[in-house]
């Protein structure tokens, strides 16, 4: 503890002002501006924040029903700083940073804030002798920070305040012509302790995709996708722009997604996915297993998986945002893809969820369901060697938000890996969030039905 304050003390002599924030349900960032010199405090007793923060939805709204308001006369609990998550916010050090997660009086994990439901799902895993390494990816629209008629816009091109015209994927023209945004963006990322890696454009106008490295500590990879949300935002906002993780912000437009590359390897250093010498990556039977896994599971972890309701618009066959069982070898129509390449790479990259997931909860419920796979020997589907497109396999999953609500909270596998307590309190949270989005009285309505 004296340790961390020496460092931070050495690293920020001009500091003014720390940021102390965590992830909430919805990936929303919140938290509290703390004044320097509590920086002793913060890191010897946390701050003190209401439960209750886990159950708001989207707008910020505080939902009764999650029981975590009235019923316990909304109870502090402490939030204690994420050691290695402190960096500045600015050139001059006088602003810092860092992530906060939410603790029982005896120091554990709190089973309510979804970074503690990561961190004891990977304990969990790493205690049958399985150490997931994981690498987010996850794309994004840069827009105009104005709406139009209350709708969002592209961003304008900086030189020409033109939007793109037209899709460019991997287009060099179409990245210079935001080089200074999405350059800003990467060095502001390593500056946060973000491992920002390569950047793209993507399928859509004036939307990017930003990956990070693989990490051995998932838990930190988690933290790194949290941030670069965060920050992302700020650069954009910084150039006169805006940027937004929202799955579907554009009708003609592909969705953003939030796509997780993961491998599980064994206390011996080996590759648990890897298939031996010149074989056929899909004969190894842990990998096969893995895939049964997240198939059989998908259904239930809809509900983190597309949270909210535009990200049930991104669910549209041809546009790569892949929603059902399938799963291939080199296949970017596929749910549960094998990427090309060595054998000690192998791994499944998971393409399922929107891009403004909640990160922690997205990777606890994708390992989780990948080790439930090995353990119990599930059997994936048939595997989609062309368009799987052409013929989605949804057997068994919901067609709406209210049934992934639902499946969520009757099923027994999010219940023992995420807790029954947090599942009743996320459903509650966000059927409260659907009701109010499905009664609100839209202008399309009046203009086609008045």
């Amino acid at each position: 503890m004296a340790q961390l304050l020496n460092i931070l003390t050495k690293n920020f002599p001009h500091m003014e002002t720390i940021t102390a924030m965590f992830a909430d349900s919805n990936g929303i960032m919140r938290g509290k501006l703390l004044p320097a010199d509590t920086l002793p405090k913060l890191i010897k007793e946390g701050i003190l924040l209401p439960a209750s923060v886990f159950g708001t939805d989207a707008t910020g709204e505080s939902v009764a029903e999650t029981g975590l308001v009235w019923d316990t006369g909304d109870r502090d609990y402490p939030f204690i700083p994420v050691a290695d998550s402190f960096h500045t916010l600015d050139d001059e050090g006088r602003n810092i940073a860092c992530l906060i997660q939410m603790m029982e009086s005896d120091g554990t994990p709190h089973q309510l804030d979804p970074r503690g439901i990561l961190e004891t799902v990977i304990a969990r895993i790493n205690g049958m002798g399985i150490y997931p390494v994981i690498a987010p990816e996850l794309e994004f629209y840069l827009i105009d920070r104005k709406l139009n008629d209350g709708m969002g816009q592209y961003a304008p091109i900086p030189v020409t305040g033109e939007v793109q015209p037209t899709n460019q994927i991997y287009g060099i023209e179409a990245f210079d012509e935001f080089a200074d945004v999405i350059n800003d963006i990467h060095r502001t990322c390593i500056h946060a302790g973000v491992k920002a890696d390569t950047a793209i454009t993507e399928y859509g106008r004036g939307q990017y995709e930003i990956n990070i490295l693989h990490n051995k500590d998932a838990l930190r990879a988690a933290d790194e996708a949290a941030l670069l949300r965060y920050h992302t935002r700020r650069v954009a906002r910084r150039h006169g722009i805006d940027a937004t993780f929202m799955g579907k912000p554009f009708a003609d437009d592909t969705g953003s997604g939030f796509h997780l590359h993961v491998s599980l390897w064994d206390d011996q250093g080996n590759n648990l996915m890897a298939e031996q010498d010149g074989a056929d990556p899909v004969s190894n039977p842990a990998l096969r297993h893995a895939v049964g896994g997240l198939a059989q599971h998908l259904g239930d972890s809809f509900a983190v998986f597309s949270p909210n309701a535009n990200a049930w618009r991104r669910i549209a066959p041809g546009h790569y945002a892949p929603v059902d069982k399938s799963w291939g070898v080199n296949n970017r129509t596929v749910n549960f893809r094998i990427p090309a390449g060595s054998k000690s790479a192998r791994r499944i990259e998971h393409r399922a969820a929107s891009a403004d997931i909640n990160p922690y909860l997205t990777t606890a419920l994708i390992l989780s369901a990948m080790v439930d796979g090995i353990s119990n020997k599930i059997t994936p589907p048939a595997m989609t060697e062309k368009n799987a497109y052409d013929a989605p396999n949804r057997a068994g999953l919901p067609a709406t938000w209210a049934e992934a609500n639902d499946m969520f909270a009757k099923s027994a596998f999010i219940k023992d890996w995420l807790g029954a307590e947090y599942a009743k309190v996320y459903v509650a949270t966000k059927e409260y969030e659907r009701l109010t989005f499905d009664q609100t009285i839209t202008p399309l309505e009046w203009k086609w039905y008045r």
